[in-house]
C-alpha cells in the first residue's frame, strides 16, 4: 500500500513542482537508482563487486545512439539491441573472471572498464574522442523518447527505475535471492549442497548488465551527446557502488534511498556551497557520507533494521520427529559408493597414496586416523572439491570423475565439512531452502518461492534435529552444536543417497553428540547411506558398521570396529603400541 501511494505521489511530482533544477535531480535519482539496483542484484545479493558497470552504460548510450545516428532505428529497438548486447558481454566476461573471488574479480572488473574506454576513445565507427550526438530532427516524439521537456524524461526514467526495483523484489522474494545471498556469504559451502554457483552468478550479472544499459539508452536521450569520458568512465561504475553500499546492498530498496540521499545530497550541495570555491561542497558531501558510513557499515536499511527490535531466541527445541527405536537392518550388497585408487599430491606431499573404499546401500562406514592420515583429502576428491592425480569414483556404477561439486551432489552424495560451513546470515529455514534438490531447478524457476512440498520438507528436517523452533533465527546465532546439526539437516535435506560427514561430533558437548549419533542412526534404519570421518571412537562403535583405518595417505585395515582396534597396525600408528 505504501510504495503503490510513493508511486502515485511520484508520479504526479511533474504537475505540482515546475523548478527544472528539481526535476533534473529527481531524474538523475531514478537514472542511478536503476544502475545501483542493476548492480545490486549482483554486487550485492551475489557478493561480487564489479567494478565496471560503466562498460555496460555505455553500450547501451552507444547502441541506441549509433543506430539512431546512422541507421533511423529508434531508442526503443536500439535499448533492446543494447541491453542483449551487454547481457552477452557479461556473459562472455563473466565465465573467466567468476573463477576469481573478491577483490581479484573486482580488479578485473575495473580492468575491463578501462579496456573498454581506451578502445572506444580510438575507434572511429562511434566517434572515437569526440563523441556522438543525437540526431535533433527527432524531438518531441515518444517512439524517440526525446522531449524538449523535462516531465517526459522524469516519467521515463521513473518508469525504468520501477523496472529495477520491480525485477529486484522478485529476486529478493523468490529462491533467487536465497542462493544469491548463499553463494556471497560461503561459495563452496552452497556448491556442496549442489547450487550451480556459476549459473546463477552469470544469471544475475546477464540481468545486472541489461538494466544497465537501458539506463544508458535513457541517459543518452536525455543529455542528448555522448562520448567515451562521461558513459565509459569509472567515477560512474565507483559512484553506483557507492549509492548501493550507502542505501544497504543485498535489500529491496536500499539502492534507491542510496540514490536519493547521493544525488541529491550533491546536486544541492554543489548548487548551495559551489560559490564559496571548488571543493567545499565535496568536503560536505563526503563527510556527510563518512558519518553514515561509521554509525551504520550495512547502510541506510541497516538503521532501520537496527530500530527493529526482534524477539528472543527459543529457551528449548520443539519436539523431535523421530522413528520409534528399532534395531537397525543389515546393509545390502549393493555398492553404492566405490572409490578405487584414489591418489593426490601436493607438491611432493602424498596426502593420498591409492586408496580404495567401498561403501554399500544402507550402510555407515566409519573412517579413522591420525591428523594429517588423508581422511578430509579423500572426502575433498570424492566429492569434487580436489582433483585426484588418480582413480575413480562412481555412485550406483556411474563415474564421479571430472565432475563439480555440485554435479556431484546431483548424483547422489552429499558431504558436510570438519570446520563448519553453513550460511550465518539466512535463517535456519533459509539454510534448507538453498540445500534443496537442484537437478532439474533453471535460474527463471528459481525466480519463484520454494514449492509447498520443498518447504515441509525443510520443516520436517527441523523437526527431526530439533530446530523447528529456531525456524526463523539466523544460523549465525545458534550454539555450535545446534549449528552441527542444521548442517546434518541441510545434507539430507538434498535427497542426496550418501552423506559424507567430516567430524559431526567435533567441538560440541556430550549432549549434543548423543543427539547426532540418535538422530545419524535413526536415519540409517530408514536407509540412508552414511561415511562417517570421526576421532570420538566411542562414535564409531556405536555407529559404524565397517570402519577404514587411514594413516600416511594409505588405508592400512579395514573391518568391522572391533577387528580394526585389534589390529596391530592400527595399534602401532594410533596408540604407538
Amino acid at each position: 500500500m505504501i510504495p503503490a501511494l510513493g508511486l502515485a505521489v511520484l508520479v504526479a511530482l511533474p504537475w505540482m513542482v515546475a523548478d527544472s533544477f528539481f526535476l533534473n535531480a529527481m531524474i538523475l535519482v531514478f537514472l542511478f537508482g536503476t544502475l545501483a539496483s542493476a548492480w545490486n542484484l549482483i554486487g550485492g545479493y551475489a557478493g561480487q563487486l564489479s567494478f565496471g558497470h560503466a562498460v555496460f552504460f555505455g553500450l547501451g548510450a552507444y547502441t541506441s545512439t549509433v543506430l539512431l545516428s546512422r541507421h533511423g532505428v529508434v531508442p526503443w529497438v536500439g535499448g533492446a539491441v543494447g541491453a542483449v548486447l551487454a547481457a552477452a558481454l557479461s556473459l562472455a566476461v563473466g565465465y573467466p573472471t567468476f573463477r576469481l573471488r573478491r577483490h581479484f574479480f573486482a580488479l578485473a572488473t575495473l580492468a575491463l572498464g578501462e579496456i573498454a574506454r581506451i578502445t572506444f576513445l580510438n575507434w572511429e565507427y562511434v566517434g572515437a574522442a569526440i563523441g556522438l550526438y543525437v540526431p535533433l530532427q527527432f524531438r518531441n516524439r515518444l517512439s524517440y523518447l526525446m522531449w524538449d521537456a523535462k516531465p517526459p524524461y522524469y516519467l521515463a526514467a521513473l518508469a525504468l527505475g520501477v523496472l529495477a526495483v520491480g525485477v529486484t523484489a522478485v529476486v529478493d522474494r523468490g529462491r533467487m535471492g536465497i542462493y544469491l545471498r548463499a553463494i556471497n556469504q560461503d561459495e563452496d559451502a552452497a556448491r556442496a549442497v549442489g547450487l550451480d554457483t556459476l549459473r546463477y552468478k552469470q544469471w544475475a550479472m546477464a540481468v545486472s548488465a541489461a538494466l544497465t544499459a537501458l539506463a544508458g539508452t535513457l541517459y543518452a536521450q536525455y543529455v542528448l551527446y555522448i562520448d567515451p569520458y562521461n558513459v565509459l568512465t569509472a567515477r560512474i561504475s565507483l559512484l553506483v557502488v557507492v549509492i548501493a553500499l550507502i542505501g544497504g546492498r543485498g535489500t529491496v530498496w536500499g539502492p534507491v534511498v542510496g540514490a536519493a540521499f547521493i544525488v541529491l545530497l550533491s546536486e544541492y550541495t554543489r548548487s548551495t556551497l559551489g560559490h564559496l570555491g571548488q571543493g567545499y561542497d565535496y568536503i560536505l558531501f563526503g563527510l556527510l557520507i563518512m558519518l553514515l558510513a561509521l554509525y551504520e557499515p550495512r547502510g541506510a536499511m541497516g538503521v532501520v533494521r537496527r530500530l527493529r527490535r526482534r524477539s528472543p531466541l527459543p529457551v528449548a527445541g520443539a519436539a523431535k520427529d523421530r522413528p520409534p527405536e528399532a534395531e537397525a537392518g543389515p546393509p545390502t550388497a549393493e555398492a553404492l559408493l566405490v572409490a578405487r585408487g584414489m591418489t593426490k599430491r601436493f607438491g611432493g606431499i602424498v596426502a593420498l597414496d591409492g586408496v580404495s573404499l567401498q561403501v554399500r546401500r544402507g550402510e555407515i562406514v566409519g573412517v579413522i586416523g591420525p591428523n594429517g592420515a588423508g581422511k578430509s583429502t579423500l572426502f575433498d576428491c570424492i566429492t569434487g572439491f580436489q582433483r585426484p592425480d588418480a582413480g575413480t569414483v562412481e555412485v550406483g556404477g556411474l563415474s564421479l570423475r571430472h565432475q563439480p561439486p555440485h554435479r556431484i551432489v546431483h548424483h547422489g552424495v552429499v558431504r558436510t565439512f570438519q570446520l563448519l560451513r553453513i550460511f550465518p546470515e539466512l535463517t535456519v529455514r533459509e539454510n534448507l531452502l538453498v540445500a534443496q534438490p537442484h537437478r532439474a531447478e533453471s535460474p527463471w524457476a528459481a525466480l519463484r518461492p520454494s514449492p509447498r512440498e520443498v518447504e515441509e520438507r525443510a520443516a520436517r528436517w527441523m523437526r527431526v534435529v530439533g530446530l523447528e523452533g529456531y525456524r526463523d533465527v539466523p544460523a549465525g546465532e545458534l550454539s555450535y552444536g545446534q549449528q552441527k546439526l542444521l548442517s546434518l539437516a541441510m545434507a539430507l535435506m538434498t535427497g542426496a543417497d550418501v552423506v559424507l560427514l567430516d567430524e559431526p561430533t567435533a567441538g560440541v558437548n556430550p549432549a549434543v553428540i548423543q543427539e547426532v549419533v540418535a538422530c545419524i542412526r535413526e536415519l540409517n534404519r530408514g536407509g540412508q547411506t552414511f561415511v562417517v570421518i570421526e576421532h570420538n571412537m566411542e562414535v564409531i562403535d556405536a555407529l559404524a558398521h565397517r570402519v577404514y583405518f587411514m594413516a600416511d595417505g594409505r588405508v592400512l585395515a579395514e573391518g568391522t570396529p572391533q577387528q580394526v582396534r585389534q589390529n596391530p597396525q592400527v595399534l602401532e600408528a594410533y596408540y604407538g603400541r
